[in-house]
């Protein structure tokens, strides 16, 4: 594979280096997940700048594991297309090797695209955690993100420590970043997924969760310790299903109505606890 004279491209920030190579653009893909739809008048404007200049800056790519002698595209799918397009039959690429498209590919693709895309919050948000675990700071990200450095911090603290369990639940829908970050103020990590699963099974709203932990006085309830958290649980259980029946109208009405039915004490049957009624 023919080579451009000696140039090596370095990728910004992590001091990997790679040869910058000509590569036959019949034999590249996109890779799974980073591709996107092109804005048409955009594009037109990019395939005008090649058919003139030809591609200033490289693309990046890697071997497809298939042995097929493919390449996967993990940047620039726009300067790619354009060049096939127009009959262009190679294009300079940067070749990285496994080890950094792995663990690069995904950071790649957002510089260059976030911008651009539409997604949800929840996805913008674990994208955001990702890139400051990656090291990336907060200012940088703010800015990428297109938010203020404050928001990146709010973001960034709420997600510190998630469990796959939380993470999993926030993608699924099971949960919102709003009710996340009622959960993440008022219960310890050790305690969310038995509450994550509780309120994912409600349709009760992050407001009157907020107003439901401050009610239950749910921090003295922790303080009693890991004894009682199945108690904690099942008290947490008959608010949310009480809360689910009532008709709606303003958070604090609701609870109020909560108040009224408020159970005076458990029992114990067998290994099974419940609640005892006014």
């Amino acid at each position: 594979m023919a080579r451009i004279g000696a140039t090596a491209a370095k990728t910004p920030g992590d001091g990997w280096s790679f040869p910058v190579q000509s590569v036959p653009v019949s034999r590249i893909r996109p890779e799974q997940g980073l591709g996107r739809k092109r804005d048409r008048d955009g594009h037109r404007e990019l395939q005008r700048s090649v058919a003139q200049f030809g591609v200033l800056t490289p693309i990046t790519v890697r071997p497809a594991p298939d042995s097929s002698g493919d390449y996967l595209l993990i940047k620039g799918q726009g300067r790619t297309l354009a060049c096939r397009l127009l009959g262009i039959e190679t294009i300079p690429a940067i070749v990285v090797d496994d080890r950094y498209a792995e663990h690069k590919k995904v950071q790649q693709f957002l510089v260059e695209n976030v911008a651009r895309l539409k997604m949800r919050p929840v996805d913008r948000a674990l994208l955001i955690h990702r890139a400051r675990q990656d090291g990336e700071e907060t200012f940088a990200i703010a800015k990428r993100f297109g938010l203020a450095p404050a928001t990146v911090r709010r973001l960034l603290a709420q997600l510190d420590g998630a469990s796959s369990h939380e993470v999993a639940a926030l993608r699924a829908g099971d949960v919102n970043l709003a009710m996340h970050a009622v959960i993440a103020r008022h219960v310890e990590p050790d305690e969310r997924p038995g509450v994550l699963s509780s309120i994912a099974q409600s349709s009760v709203k992050p407001k009157e969760i907020e107003g439901l932990f401050m009610a239950l006085g749910w921090r003295r309830l922790v303080a009693l310790g890991p004894d009682y958290r199945s108690q904690r649980l099942i008290l947490l259980g008959w608010a949310l299903n009480l809360l689910n029946g009532l008709p709606q109208g303003s958070a604090k009405e609701r609870l109020r109505q909560l108040a009224l039915q408020f159970p005076l004490e458990f029992e114990r049957s067998g290994k099974h606890l419940s609640l005892i009624s006014r």
